[in-house]
């Protein structure tokens, strides 16, 4: 089969926007306002949507009415599912690219100017992602590996001058698409993505992965900047520990969606997971060995993965 190649860009039609931003939440109507506050005054050349993922009632219609405030399209699921919640947005939209914010991301003063002259600027590029910065409600604890910080969605040591920052992978809180090249990939796979209390992710990996198989260009722009607000419960071992487990499991189902080789790496992570199983049976408020106990929670999970795998998995053409 012939690789994909997208037409070049060209500017969109009088009567299309440039810009379609997608903001996808759940029970957070507060998020959702400060993010929506974030984007400024509408604007004749981005439509704004806000898709609610199976929000409680109380919260669907708050949602709702802040959607209306702020002059933004809302759509309402009825069940949880950031995967699906975005190409839903991507389904409803009118923009020549789609731009899609966590709830709890706030766009810099210029993420808009921004953004669109990055697209203006390469004609060549297909997506684009960029700077996210922590706003921690809480100090982040001594204890805290320093390596894991990225799984706190924090994008915060790329510099506009460093070798090779505009290669560096970027992550969906604050990422933008050319809306016909995610919809001929079909969009974020149903296998991937969070649902309720499954801290699946690597949805966006997927995405960017494929993209980059294909040979299409994907950038990365530190001046994009949104400030991601780091919630105080996610500052404590128990969701670390859980968070790594479910990466296991996350990047165990993404390597099979994407049908890559993962055989020799499960028996890897068997391995790891049966050394270090003695860790795993610590108490998870504890702080002790913590990256051990991160490590063996990657393994278990990733073997679980692999062992399970997702039924709705989706592989690409």
């Amino acid at each position: 089969m012939r690789p994909y190649r997208p037409e070049p860009s060209t500017r969109p039609a009088a009567s299309q926007p440039l810009l379609s931003v997608a903001i996808c939440t759940h029970n957070r109507s507060h998020a959702t306002a400060r993010c929506l506050a974030g984007l400024g005054a509408p604007r004749g050349d981005i439509d704004i949507l806000v898709i609610d993922s199976g929000s409680d009632a109380a919260e669907a219609e708050a949602i709702e009415r802040i959607s209306a405030r702020f002059g933004a399209q809302h759509i309402r699921l009825a069940a949880m599912g950031l995967s699906a919640a975005r190409n839903a947005a991507l389904a409803a939209a009118h923009g020549a690219w789609i731009a899609y914010l966590d709830d709890d991301a706030t766009p810099a003063p210029d993420w808009v100017e921004v953004l669109t002259r990055s697209i203006a600027q390469d004609a060549e590029m297909v997506a684009i992602g960029g700077s996210i910065l922590p706003q921690f409600q809480s100090r982040l604890p001594a204890w805290w590996p320093p390596a894991l910080r990225a799984v706190l969605t924090i994008i915060d040591t790329v510099k506009p001058d460093d070798p090779g920052a505009a290669d560096t992978e970027p992550y969906a809180a604050n990422i933008a698409f050319r809306r016909d090249v995610l919809t001929s990939f079909g969009g974020f796979p149903a296998c991937l993505g969070r649902r309720g209390v499954r801290l699946l992710s690597n949805e966006e990996t997927y995405i960017i992965r494929r993209l980059r198989r294909a040979q299409l260009k994907v950038r990365f722009n530190p001046q994009l900047v949104v400030h991601h607000e780091i919630a105080r419960e996610r500052l404590r071992p128990d969701w670390l520990i859980d968070r790594q487990y479910w990466s296991g499991v996350s990047e165990a189902v993404m390597l099979g969606a994407l049908a890559e080789p993962r055989a020799r790496k499960a028996w890897r992570m068997t391995g790891h997971a049966l050394l270090l199983a003695p860790f795993l049976v610590w108490p998870k408020s504890s702080t002790t060995a913590l990256t051990l106990r991160c490590n063996a929670a990657f393994a278990a999970g990733f073997v679980h993965g692999v062992l399970t795998d997702a039924p709705d998995r989706v592989r690409p053409a």
